[in-house]
């Protein structure tokens, strides 16, 4: 082939070759074994090197450009999106799948099996053919009413039970080694920092946020979808963390969100490589793509500035330093391949010693919940139990180290980022079952983030983005140091999201109001808003002592809900705990006070945002307490605070 057109002909050819007929990855069910260590994966190595293919020919460029092209053609498989280069789901999928045929069944899942309710065919046909494969689900041990932790089965006391030297209020001490890593995941659920229908009241006023230590985009996600829907106004967002990857994620998953033309597409790739640990090769594809605008958009330059649109009205700009490119660079010339990513997962998610602490979690779920995290926690795919997923045939580098090492917990889930009410009614709507945890996931993720990527479209947003300390960052700002990139020195904002710096182990309260409580306006409803992660285990009555018990278990027993933290006022502890850390003489330093009445965020999670600081978390029902406290297993000692400039 001489010519460019050939060779982009070629290339196309080959990945509809590719999804038709090779199934590159084809995962087993969940029921291999109890715990499998080691889920079998098969896989072809014509899925390797692509891009680097690409490269080679020049044609990584042009490719770019064909992809974009391609996004205006029709669904060429309808509602399921089963076409080479889009993996979405819009309606919950017939789970007649054929794996090692790379076939799935084109309609709509309504039948439910009636047994474990996990998934769902278009008809008895389907299911009867489907049984085969699904049984090994349906029957799985770790669905039976008789299964058992493992320490119960082998006679012998948890490992999280035998402390040894952990010991102490050092809670950094009691955490297992793989209980340490990288948040890119939240791990309280989304909150919109705006409310601005208890505050300003209003669809047109320009608005300024801040996210000092963002974290990923929940928050950001929640706050933008929450504005009314004929919002006029001007939106300025600050982005920073100091974490290389959780910066880089966050500007790729904006640029996937502002500039790929179907937003439907659009919001499916962003799902799948903020939460899964494998996608499509196509999207794959697609990201690198996204990479290499981002590369042109910021050219080699010592202040590392950059700066791309978003869509016609959104745009994002700001600096990436050296450790951020340096990272981008990494991950482009990761060699790491899908059976290295399977081991893994097997090897951080299913280490022998680790094993008591996901069954401690286990044994207080219901059968099916058991099988859903389960298959979430082997495979590491956000999609509906039983959706096809041979397509899945690439590793999701932003997960993973540039070396192929897992980068979060070994616990980590997205549950506990979202409403759980919120995200189980979504998935209802959908044809999710109560049993499908993350295909309500799924299903309430998609929806949002393609309202998200629609008003990035249609909402004038410009992002600023920094990979700063937290404090730097405030002091940049003020000495005029970032107005090349849109921040001048009197900048102010009307919502300060700081996230948890304020605990001790990372910024600490005094040096986040010192460098934030300035940079909020002036205005009656501007407020700084933080919670404490830490607090309980530095301050003594933070949890209930021997002397509440009593009283707190007849509550339990009574109601049949809440726990014993969630039934404990400890509003009294927080607030010695501030006065501990001199909030008082801090506050009139920094001209802040303590906002009694919350607008924005409740005073701990479960209150309502209105209540007082000694509510305690309300459930309206056993079925929001089983939610809340076994299927995501909330601290419920987490307190939040709001702070405003004096008048």
């Amino acid at each position: 082939m001489s010519t460019d057109d050939e060779k982009l002909s070629a290339v196309h050819s080959y990945l509809d070759r590719l999804s038709a007929n090779t199934t590159v990855l084809s995962l087993p069910s969940a029921s291999s074994s109890n715990d499998a260590s080691d889920p079998p994966l098969t896989h072809s190595a014509e899925s390797d090197g692509l891009t680097e293919i690409l490269k080679e020919h020049g044609l990584l460029r042009l490719y770019v450009d064909s992809i974009k092209k391609s996004q205006e053609h029709a669904d060429s498989l309808g509602r399921f999106g089963m076409r080479t280069n889009d993996a979405s789901l819009h309606v919950y999928p017939c789970a007649h799948v054929v794996a090692n045929e790379a076939w799935c069944c084109p309609k709509e899942g309504t039948l439910r099996c009636k047994a474990c309710t996990l998934v769902s065919y278009c008809s008895k046909e389907c299911q009867v053919k489907h049984w085969k494969v699904h049984k090994q689900d349906c029957k799985d041990k770790i669905r039976s009413s008789d299964w058992k932790p493992s320490w119960v089965v082998e006679k012998r006391t948890p490992t999280f039970m035998d402390s040894g030297e952990r010991t102490g209020n050092n809670w950094l001490a009691n955490v297992h080694p793989l209980g340490f890593g990288v948040d890119l995941w939240g791990n309280v659920p989304a909150v919109d920092i705006l409310k601005l229908s208890a505050n300003e009241n209003s669809g047109d006023q320009d608005l300024a946020l801040a996210f000092p230590a963002s974290g990923d985009l929940r928050n950001v996600i929640r706050s933008v979808n929450e504005l009314p829907s004929d919002y006029t106004g001007e939106l300025t967002i600050l982005l920073n963390d100091r974490q290389p990857f959780v910066v880089l994620r966050n500007v790729l998953l904006l640029l996937v969100l502002g500039k790929v033309a179907d937003k439907s597409r659009a919001a499916d790739l962003a799902l799948h490589f903020w939460y899964s640990a494998y996608v499509p090769m196509e999207y794959h594809i697609q990201m690198v793509t996204v990479i290499l605008e981002l590369l042109e958009s910021a050219p080699a330059s010592e202040d590392g500035r950059f700066g791309s649109d978003l869509g016609d009205r959104s745009s994002i700009s700001g600096i990436l330093r050296d450790s951020v490119r340096k990272l981008l660079g990494a991950i482009m010339l990761s060699t790491y391949e899908i059976q290295d990513v399977s081991k893994e997962i097997s090897r951080v998610r299913f280490a022998p010693d680790s094993v008591d602490r996901h069954h401690r979690r286990y044994c207080r779920l219901e059968p099916s919940h058991r099988l859903s995290l389960l298959e979430f926690r082997r495979f590491g795919l956000l999609l509906p139990f039983g959706a096809r997923n041979d397509h899945f045939n690439h590793p999701n580098r932003f997960l993973f180290s540039p070396e192929g090492r897992w980068m979060q917990t070994d616990t980590s889930s997205p549950l506990g980022s979202w409403d759980i009410s919120a995200v189980m009614e979504v998935g209802k709507r959908h044809g999710a079952s109560r049993a499908d945890l993350y295909g309500c996931l799924h299903f309430y993720l998609s929806e949002q983030l393609l309202e998200f990527a629609e008003r990035l479209s249609r909402f004038r947003i410009s992002f600023k983005v920094f990979d700063m300390d937290a404090v730097a960052l405030s002091k940049s700002i003020r000495n005029g140091e970032l107005s090349r990139q849109g921040v001048p020195a009197t900048m102010r904002f009307d919502r300060i999201d700081v996230s948890n710096i304020i605990d001790e182990e990372y910024v600490g309260l005094e040096r986040t109001c010192e460098a934030w409580g300035p940079m909020l306006k002036e205005t009656e409803h501007a407020t700084l808003v933080a919670y404490s992660m830490n607090w309980a285990a530095h301050c003594d009555g933070a949890r209930p002592g021997s002397a509440a018990i009593g009283p707190l278990t007849e509550k339990f027993v009574d109601e049949g809900k809440g726990t014993f933290t969630a039934a404990y006022d400890n509003s009294e502890a927080f607030r010695a705990y501030l006065e501990d850390k001199n909030l008082k003489a801090i506050l009139r330093r920094t001209k802040l006070k303590l906002k009694a009445n919350h607008t924005i965020v409740p005073h701990r999670i479960g209150v309502p945002v209105d209540a007082p600081a000694s509510a305690l978390p309300v459930f309206p029902d056993k079925e929001s307490w089983y939610l809340r406290a076994h299927v995501v297993e909330e601290m419920w000692s987490e307190r939040y605070i709001e702070l405003s400039r004096l008048a």
